[in-house]
């Protein structure tokens, strides 16, 4: 996504349990509340064009609803969404490239012979 790779990193939002697992682990980031927690919550955040990117791992039922509206604001408002640390991993090593080299255009059968 152009918007991504224009996006400029200045901070982590995270709810509790990520929050926590990040900062034990040397990453700063401010705590946001789950949708159910309420307000201020990522949807505020997405409305206020706060956030560029999101990186949604859900696990359990109320956590799997919130996703249901977290999906639909990032189709909302053309934000990338990835919902595993192995597709954010993916796309960290996708936009590093980018900043290395020139995007250019090939014809699909390079990629097949």
């Amino acid at each position: 996504s152009a918007h991504l790779h224009t996006c400029t990193l200045s901070r982590i939002l995270a709810t509790v349990g990520t929050a926590a697992h990040l900062q034990e682990n040397g990453i700063e980031c401010t705590q946001i509340n789950k949708i159910s927690q309420g307000r201020p919550h990522i949807l505020d955040k997405l409305q206020d064009k706060e956030v560029c990117w999101i990186i949604n791992t859900s696990f359990g039922k109320r956590t799997t609803e919130d996703s249901y509206s977290i999906r639909r604001a990032a189709l909302d408002f053309h934000l990338p969404y990835t919902t595993t640390v192995s597709g954010a991993q993916a796309t960290v090593r996708a936009l590093q490239d980018i900043e290395k080299s020139t995007i250019g255009v090939k014809a699909v059968q390079r990629f097949t012979s």
